[in-house]
């Protein structure tokens, strides 16, 4: 509970006071011949000044035990602790009564810290005490991290001071781990910034050494470009292993979990044990929902029907699966293919269209979309074309559209051509087009 809530109640409490107090001086001061006799009205004028007097006093009982603050009433003179809430005996794990009648310092967390003799004579002089950040340890030896804010009061005569405890060992935490992260992340930012260094100053060594620069650039870009054609293979190779192993491993043993939990719940049923088989079957439904969950990104991974059924088949399953996501209309038409022989060149074509539906469910904003695959001649073209707001001409070659990146890549390898292209508020084409009797060096 706030100081401010606390001021209130005295204010609203001694007001009530003072007007209760009126009648009664009012029957001190009449004849001797009337006293002790009030007319009706100021009888019921006391009556209700009582009875609201009461409520306020509830109101602010009330607030006190219900508040998700630690709050400690202390005698200002002599520093023994008056009253304890709810909150602060859960917070430092003592109870009412080990706390009642206590010197704030002759209990075990405030003993070396906050409420040492001299921080109470300070309290006493300037009435405001503040820690952002007190490290507590409680009677069950757990460190906390409290703001602690004292005040002092005057309540009906009387001085008294509310210690307000706020728990702040969350926030303590992550301020320590944010912190942690900063330092880590700079330590890597210095590092990286010397690996580039070192980077640019080779970079102009290779230049300044004319053509023969120039041939090792040539060769450290082949390079790159067969360690990208590897890093393919191995990452679609990653991918078809994780989703096996999620799909058998994991799907078998959520499997088997859920037969067990519905033996179970079958067995509590049968022993008149409802309230028990419902919860078996909460836990059953959401075992359900992991093993949907499990599906999805098996799929996601590497869907089985790209290596069972051909990349046709894998096309369509993922256009409507598209639309069944977005809600938007999604049309498929393939011409003169059946199969690809080649896996490397089916794995390509199927990232392709995934990575151009992608881009489109994040930023096309359309409401139609049409895939086309066909073989002319020995040339495989795709299609992935769209109804949206189109693209302007500097994301195509932005460095930082990585989607568009992949997809040219993807298709430079494979020694094949990719075309992309829109305007705004025309919709956006990706154009792509394979040799098919040329044959891949290595994976896409």
């Amino acid at each position: 509970m706030p100081p401010e809530s606390k001021s209130h109640f005295i204010a609203e409490n001694a007001t009530l006071r003072a007007r209760l107090a009126k009648p009664g001086d009012k029957l001190a001061n009449q004849p001797s011949g009337n006293r002790g006799r009030l007319p009706g009205s100021d009888i019921a004028e006391s009556k209700r000044i009582e009875d609201a007097l009461k409520a306020s006093e509830i109101r602010y009982r009330r607030l006190f035990e219900t508040a998700k603050d630690g709050i400690l009433i202390l005698d200002a003179d002599t520093g023994r602790i008056t009253d304890a809430n709810p909150f602060l005996q859960d917070l430092l794990g003592y109870s009412h009564a080990e706390l009642l009648g206590k010197m704030l310092w002759e209990i075990g967390p405030f003993r070396d810290i906050a409420a040492s003799r001299t921080a109470f004579r300070k309290l006493q002089r300037k009435g405001y005490i503040r820690y952002d950040n007190l490290p507590l340890e409680t009677k069950g030896h757990r460190h906390r991290h409290v703001e602690f804010v004292s005040n002092v009061y005057r309540e009906n005569g009387t001085r008294v001071i509310q210690c307000n405890i706020r728990d702040i060992t969350a926030r303590h935490q992550a301020e320590v781990a944010l912190a942690k992260f900063s330092k880590e992340l700079e330590k890597r930012v210095e590092e990286r910034t010397a690996e580039l260094l070192t980077a640019n100053r080779l970079m102009k060594k290779m230049l300044d050494e004319g053509k023969r620069a120039e041939e090792r650039i040539t060769k450290s870009r082949e390079r790159l470009r067969n360690l990208s054609r590897r890093l393919q293979s191995l990452l679609e190779e990653e991918r078809m292993r994780i989703s096996r192993e999620i799909h058998d491993e994991l799907g078998q043993a959520l499997t088997a979990l859920k037969l067990d939990l519905s033996s179970i719940r079958r067995s509590l049923v049968s022993d008149g044990l409802s309230e028990q088989s419902a919860k078996i079957h909460e836990i059953e439904r959401a075992v359900n929902r992991i093993i949907r969950t499990m599906r999805r990104i098996s799929t996601e991974l590497r869907p089985g029907i790209l290596d069972e059924l051909g990349v046709a088949v894998a096309i369509e399953w993922m256009a409507k699966d598209f639309q069944n996501r977005t809600g938007i209309d999604c049309k498929v038409t393939i011409k003169a293919v059946d199969t690809i022989s080649d896996t490397v060149r089916a794995t390509a074509i199927f990232r392709i269209v995934q990575e151009a539906l992608t881009n489109i469910m994040r930023h096309a904003a359309a409401s139609q979309v049409n895939v086309s695959l066909e073989k002319v001649d020995d040339t495989l073209i795709v299609e992935v074309r769209d109804n949206g707001i189109g693209i302007l001409e500097g994301r195509i070659v932005d460095s930082k559209s990585l989607g568009l990146i992949g997809i040219r890549e993807r298709v430079l390898l494979l020694g094949g051509e990719a075309v992309i292209r829109g305007k705004p508020g025309e919709g956006t084409l990706v154009r792509v087009t394979l040799p098919v009797g040329k044959e891949a060096n290595s994976n896409a």
